[in-house]
């Protein structure tokens, strides 16, 4: 019987009442300490969880999104400002974002970082009770600057992420003072009639030494090194592979290394996968890159579950149960030898009915198309068993942003998902893209190999794992992102996916040795106009006194694309402000002289001058919408000692400009026989 509560002796379990009764003993009660003991244990995820629970979510999704079959809705965007009703409570307004009867828990919460909600106040109602339990600044609380503390409750520089447990016995209702904006919130939904002690204030001062253990053992991620080792090296050709038959079991992987060396490339441990068997199931099939996290090459970053080390280590902390028998091979599927170590190490486990095997799965797909928008599949399972994260990686050729796109979830059949997100960046525990190149915490790792912060263009790697808010099945578990890009493209997507499943469960995905061998996409190299010399490389001569002057690279345009994406930004406050440029030339004779810039709401009209004579063009830089404007033709000139003297002026601004009002944009310059 599934969701089955685990008593001493001969037990019966009392579904419909509040607490279970076995010979006198009552059953085991869900508290906050509980849920900060069951946080941080790894062997806890490797069973099928007792009590049982659903998780659900609750989220801003566009409530337009009703029908699957429906392209025209079920793409819609507007993933904000969406509620259940408003309530009046004492004099006041509170917008109800969660409702759920029945016992459960708070496992997830995120929210963008926003400056006009730095005031919002969030309540949490629980069991019940009129008096919250929780009433606090919603940014402050998502944070760690209120009283939850770090890791449970901390900033990723654009949005807040909170993942202390809050338990309920009988109901829980969330509100905000105001109207809200973006939000995403996971919880348990525990079977009917199992015992939960709820959330307080003065449970939470009591479990503080709890809570400290388990803040320091998140930020430690050590792993279990105590148990039975068995290791293996060598070089490994192409074709061939490294094995490991583990010690009879029952008993359960504890940790398992492979040592590389630092300097191996990226395509090198696409190409290489790791393979495991246990009891006569294939339960992993993955590329090093995809499993641990490191599909840009040797980058220190860790995670709960997983780190890279400088010293070329990669490290796995899942634990992987086993009754019989298990084998482990590392397959070298690239076009050159690699040298490398596998380590496991093996500790006891009690095997039973609950047990589940750690499953990895990949699957990649170059080129997918971003029109039409879809969905497109992680992972397809069958069987009982819990997913508990994943890893994408995506190529994308051009500046765009890629991660509009949201989750969806469909557990045991759904018509509809029990999850429908807000965007990637969201489900991954970002905001308004991917904010650094670089950020980890145990929950979940963002790396980028872009050029600039604004830009998208090359890798972008976001990858979560689900500590308290895995997804339990009993039968089925479907598994989709959204292809969202602003951009008609295509893009390369490659996932691995982690989940546990009973004997026998599988999903549909196949290895793929042909695609982990295929040589790493690329983005294109920069779009650049012949001949041009960049405006942003030229030296500044001189300019107006307090004129702020700087480049701008990757931002997308409603028409055409800078050369060399990028161009010379310059934040001129008045007519009369200028700047002037040295335009290197290598031939001496007359020159014809093209220059190109860029047209913006908020740029304006521009005179120039070369070699200290009046150019004839007037250029108006107002658009309502960013984009390149043809080519500015600015007359023949004889250059002076190697080089040209290019003068831009602010000479006024059209009259539907808006903001700064004379700002401008130059691209570049190109130099013609006349």
């Amino acid at each position: 019987m599934e969701g089955r509560a685990r008593v001493w002796g001969v037990a019966l379990l009392c579904l419909l009442g509040s607490v279970a009764v076995a010979c006198g003993v009552s059953a085991r009660t869900v508290t906050l300490e509980s849920l900060l003991r069951e946080m941080v244990d790894r062997d806890a995820v490797a069973r099928w969880p007792a009590p049982h629970y659903a998780c659900l979510q609750a989220s801003s999704y566009d409530r337009t999104q009703t029908d699957p079959p429906n392209p025209k809705t079920w793409f819609a965007n507007k993933d904000y400002e969406q509620f259940i009703r408003v309530d009046e409570s004492r004099g006041r307004k509170e917008w109800v974002i969660l409702e759920h009867q029945g016992p459960g828990c708070i496992t997830r919460f995120w929210t963008p970082n926003l400056e006009d909600k730095k005031d919002q106040v969030i309540r949490v109602y629980l069991d019940g009770s009129e008096t919250p339990a929780i009433e606090a600044k919603f940014l402050d609380l998502m944070n760690g600057r209120s009283f939850i503390p770090p890791p449970f409750a901390f900033t990723s520089v654009r949005a807040g992420d909170l993942y202390l447990p809050i338990p309920f016995a009988k109901s829980c209702r969330i509100t905000l003072d105001s109207l809200p904006f973006y939000y995403n919130i996971n919880y348990r939904a525990y079977d009917p009639g199992t015992p939960v002690r709820g959330f307080s204030r003065a449970a939470l001062d009591a479990a503080a030494k709890r809570l400290r253990q388990v803040g320091h053992a998140l930020e430690a991620r050590s792993a279990e090194r105590a148990g039975q080792q068995v290791s293996t090296r060598g070089t490994v050709g192409t074709g061939k592979a490294l094995s490991l038959s583990l010690p009879p079991g029952p008993s359960a992987v504890r940790l398992l290394e492979v040592r590389v060396d630092p300097s191996t490339p990226a395509q090198a441990l696409r190409s290489a996968v790791l393979e495991m068997s246990c009891d006569g199931e294939e339960t992993l099939w993955c590329p090093l890159a995809d499993l641990f996290q490191c599909p840009l090459g040797i980058r220190p970053v860790r995670d709960w579950y997983r780190s890279v080390s400088a010293d070329g280590t990669l490290t796995s902390r899942w634990v992987m149960p086993y009754r019989t028998a298990a084998r482990v091979t590392l397959r070298n599927l690239g076009a050159v030898p690699l040298p490398a170590r596998l380590s496991v190490v093996t500790g006891p486990w009690r095997w039973d009915e609950d047990s589940l095997h750690f499953h990895a799965t990949w699957r990649q797909q170059y080129p997918l198309r971003t029109r039409p928008m879809s969905d497109w599949s992680y992972l397809r399972a069958e069987g009982r068993g819990v997913y508990l994260g994943d890893s994408l990686t995506v190529m994308n050729p051009v500046p765009e942003w890629w991660g509009e796109g949201d989750e969806k979830v469909y557990v045991d059949g759904e018509a509809f998902p029990s999850h429908l997100g807000t965007g990637t960046e969201d489900y991954y525990g970002t905001a308004w893209g991917l904010a650094t190149t670089h950020y980890d915490c145990p929950f979940f790792v963002t790396l980028r190999d872009t050029p600039s912060e604004g830009s998208y263009q090359g890798y972008s790697v976001p990858s979560r794992v689900r500590l308290l808010d895995g997804i339990p099945f009993s039968r089925s578990l479907r598994m989709d992102m959204e292809v969202w890009h602003w951009a008609d493209t295509q893009v390369a997507y490659s996932v691995a996916t982690f989940w546990y499943g009973a004997p026998g469960a599988a999903s549909d995905q196949p290895p793929l040795p042909e695609e982990a061998a295929r040589v790493l996409p690329g983005p294109p190299p920069p779009f650049r106009i012949a001949g041009a010399v960049e405006c942003e490389k030229m030296q500044v001569l001189a300019k107006s006194p307090g004129l702020v002057v700087g480049t701008q690279d990757h931002v997308t345009l409603s028409s055409g694309r800078w050369s060399d994406d990028t161009q010379l930004f310059v934040q001129a406050t008045k007519v009369g402000d200028w700047i002037e440029l040295a335009i290197p030339t290598a031939s001496a004779g007359p020159k014809r002289l093209s220059l190109y810039a860029t047209q913006s709401f908020d740029y304006g009209v521009l005179s120039f001058a070369v070699n200290g004579k009046v150019a004839p063009a007037r250029f108006d830089g107002y658009s309502a919408q960013s984009r390149m404007a043809p080519p500015i033709d600015l007359g023949t000139f004889e250059p002076r000692d190697g080089r040209f003297v290019l003068r831009v002026e602010a000479a006024g601004s059209n009259p539907a400009v808006t903001g700064a009002k004379h700002f401008f944009g130059l691209d570049c310059v190109t130099l013609t026989q006349p």
